[in-house]
């Protein structure tokens, strides 16, 4: 009987039995969705708190979202199965996701208590999971045991930060308590090699999870267009805003086209695992610039103001930059980026950078030239 409703229920796959060509499952697809109102979420608080506090807010909770992100899709690849105890806490982990997103304005007016008590509630679930891999593979220890006294530190600090009268204490602390969830695997990297070796599992990151950094940056390039699509459906008065707006449409597309240029079918492999951590790192990072870059577009629509234009150029440049560091290291990539490929994308950073000195819709226009050049000539050279 026991056993029966075990295996009815379930168990998390051992980190050794790997899955050959894992495809993204439904579920995982589902999980991804409630990612798509905290994105939006962002943009709009963005605009009512542009200042430097608006901006440290975004980064703060953007690191706590992606942090939760992260640890479910390195979940799932490593001991998602297809069984009930695996939905029904991937779908418990959306609801805490759905919940902890409603205190983002509080957030971002300096009210934190309901985002920490929602947000360490969401964090309790995966800490959960991974407790019961370790449970089901002792030898797993050797990294999960310190991940879980690493976050057990980082949420007392976290929740305690609650009642801290000082609100500038209770800031740091908070911030301290992101370090600490953020800088976990990767100061655990000498773990991770150990285990790895050990049990001769390869460092590597496999198509699966590549695809859902992709799906991800997919989601932030829709709330970049619903930004722009919703500013024309109120204004569209005159010829001058259709052309605006095409600008605006054709930034979002080169930058689609070099992001799935430069990304498709990359093989991601190292001989140790920090390389890897720092592949996630670096790719955290891509996605927040994109983010950004769907901010300043939407504004720069409305408002045609200069310091949204300077921001989505800088956004925008660094968003390249941050490619460049992805796809040309031999440290992670098997097949990594050309010398050619990399002067070329490198020189138009540095154009673009200077187009912030051009008027905003003519510098806008030559960006456009220069991302969608980039990801025609990328696309057709790797053909």
């Amino acid at each position: 009987m026991n056993t029966n409703r075990k295996s009815w229920w379930g168990a998390p796959r051992t980190i050794t039995n790997a899955i050959e060509n894992r495809k993204i499952s439904w579920l995982e697809l589902f999980s991804d969705l409630v990612y798509v109102v905290i994105i939006h979420s962002f943009v709009e608080n963005l605009s009512e708190h542009f200042n430097l506090f608006g901006f440290v807010t975004f980064w703060v909770l953007f690191l706590f979202f992606f942090n939760t992100w992260t640890n479910m899709v390195l979940y799932f690849d490593l001991h998602g199965e297809n069984n009930l105890r695996n939905v029904c806490f991937a779908l418990l982990q959306i609801v805490a996701v759905a919940v902890t997103a409603t205190f983002t304005p509080d957030a971002f007016a300096g009210h934190y208590t309901g985002f920490i008590l929602a947000y360490s509630f969401n964090q309790l679930i995966y800490m959960y999971l991974y407790f019961r891999t370790m449970i089901a593979d002792p030898l797993h220890a050797t990294t999960t045991r310190p991940f879980l006294i690493s976050y057990l530190i980082g949420e007392a600090i976290f929740i305690g930060s609650i009642w801290v009268p000082n609100l500038a204490v209770q800031q740091g602390l908070i911030v301290a308590s992101l370090l600490i969830f953020v800088s976990t695997v990767m100061a655990e990297s000498g773990n991770f090699d150990r285990e790895f070796k050990t049990r001769q599992i390869p460092f590597e990151l496999n198509s699966a999870v590549l695809e859902r950094y992709g799906l991800f940056t997919m989601i932030v390039l829709g709330e970049s267009l619903a930004g722009i699509i919703e500013h024309m459906s109120e204004e569209h008065t005159h010829i001058a805003d259709y052309g605006h707006f095409i600008i605006a449409l054709a930034c979002i597309i080169g930058t689609w086209m070099i992001y799935y240029t430069l990304m498709d079918e990359r093989t991601v492999t190292a001989h140790r695992y920090w390389p890897i951590s720092l592949f996630r790192g670096i790719h955290r990072f891509l996605i927040a610039c994109l983010i950004l870059q769907s901010f300043f577009i939407s504004q720069t629509l409305e408002s045609g103001e200069t310091v949204y234009y300077h921001g989505l150029v800088i956004v925008t440049a660094l968003m390249l930059c941050a490619l460049l560091a992805l796809a040309v290291p031999k440290l992670y990539n098997v097949d990594p980026l050309p010398t050619y490929q990399f002067k070329w994308i490198a020189a138009s950073i540095v154009i673009i950078l200077l187009l912030a000195l051009a008027p905003v819709f003519i510098g806008l226009f030559i960006t456009d030239l220069l991302l969608l050049g980039i990801g025609v000539w990328t696309w057709a050279d790797n053909q």
